[in-house]
């Protein structure tokens, strides 16, 4: 299994083949990120009832929430973070008695 680092720099590898001359910013990835996220949304909407779409991007969340996945691990690669020590920190966090 890939760490979450592996899976940071294959994304991003990925999205810069498929999409070469992008010039993608920070801000225009968090906005890809708000796009996903408002797509997770809907597809549990969806998947409830709640709402109809024959949105392709409303009809699967697990893959909606994967997609969301993928677009934050290129971001932290963009950023440089070491999303795995970060993880280990916010588990400690969850895990911390008050």
């Amino acid at each position: 299994m890939k760490s979450i680092a592996e899976w940071q720099r294959t994304f991003k590898d990925a999205a810069e083949r498929k999409f070469p001359d992008s010039g993608w910013s920070q801000s225009d990835r968090l906005a890809s990120i708000r796009r996903q996220l408002e797509d997770v949304e809907t597809s549990l909407k969806v998947e409830s009832g709640e709402v109809q779409s024959d949105g392709h991007a409303h009809q699967d969340p697990n893959h909606r929430i994967a997609a969301l996945i993928a677009d934050i691990l290129i971001l932290a690669e963009e950023c440089g973070a070491d999303v795995e020590t970060e993880l280990e920190k916010v588990l400690a966090w969850f895990e911390k008695s008050d």
